[in-house]
């Protein structure tokens, strides 16, 4: 484990030293969104209007990037803070991202947001490796993440499941502002630990299929993503509905 923390530090400090050599291409951006619910991976974090917030700075020409995430909604029952690191570049994109969620009622340890301690701490860290072809013709986006640390534990607490979801989406529609994306996602665990479960659902495979329509709405001289997005869970058997705008773009 201290390992673990070691390197995480090692690459951030290498980051921030690489920032001082790209100053003229560093920019600084916040975006926040107003949905009516958060899903996720064939999950519903959270209900209700909420607003989720991005703040990054992006530098290296572009390739790297440090971001702060939130996540809350008005009735006060979802509360999310995340870290991530971002490396992109050649249509790849690798991400990892330290997720803490302190909502009251949560099951697992939400009070001790410093707690890295693997068998008692309630984050996770999911690390991410997209791939979009860079054909035109074939914009295929791939995409692969393990959670490699935290929250995904054997229910003896004893082994880190490293559960999986791959997914694969397609823009099968894009003109005159208006865009439709379909995809499909699945989850396993790559060490089950004697289980069927992991952290998506009850047993492996499709957990996550959705349908995305997403249009640049213009208000003056202001643009206004909005959105609309069904999702459907095979293995659970469940179904949502979601409406979104983002607000601001800075």
């Amino acid at each position: 484990m201290k390992h673990f923390k070691t390197s995480i530090l090692a690459s951030a400090m290498c980051l921030a030293a690489s920032s001082l050599c790209h100053t003229a291409s560093a920019q600084i951006h916040l975006t926040a969104d107003l949905q009516n619910n958060h899903l996720w991976r064939g999950m519903e974090v959270a209900d209700g209007c909420l607003i989720l917030t991005d703040l990054s700075y992006t530098f290296g020409a572009g390739h790297a990037t440090l971001g702060l995430w939130s996540g809350t909604n008005t009735q006060g029952d979802y509360k999310e803070f995340n870290h991530y690191v971002t490396l992109r570049g050649a249509g790849f994109e690798f991400c990892a991202m330290d997720t803490y969620n302190f909502s009251p009622g949560a099951t697992y340890n939400n009070r001790q947001y410093f707690n890295y301690k693997a068998h008692q701490t309630g984050r996770f860290l999911n690390c991410t490796l997209n791939y979009r072809f860079q054909q035109p013709r074939f914009p295929l986006l791939l995409s692969w993440s393990t959670i490699m640390f935290g929250r995904d534990r054997s229910v003896d607490n004893k082994e880190q499941k490293y559960s999986t979801f791959v997914y694969a989406e397609y823009p099968v529609y894009k003109k005159d502002g208006w865009q439709v994306d379909a995809g499909v996602g699945g989850a396993f665990a790559l060490n089950k630990a004697g289980e069927k479960q992991n952290f998506y659902g009850e047993t492996s495979g499709v957990v996550h299929t959705q349908l995305k329509v997403s249009y640049d709405l213009k208000i003056g001289s202001y643009t206004v993503p909005v959105h609309a997005m069904g999702m459907w869970n095979p293995q659970s058997e469940k179904a949502y509905f979601q409406i979104g705008a983002q607000l601001i773009h800075l």
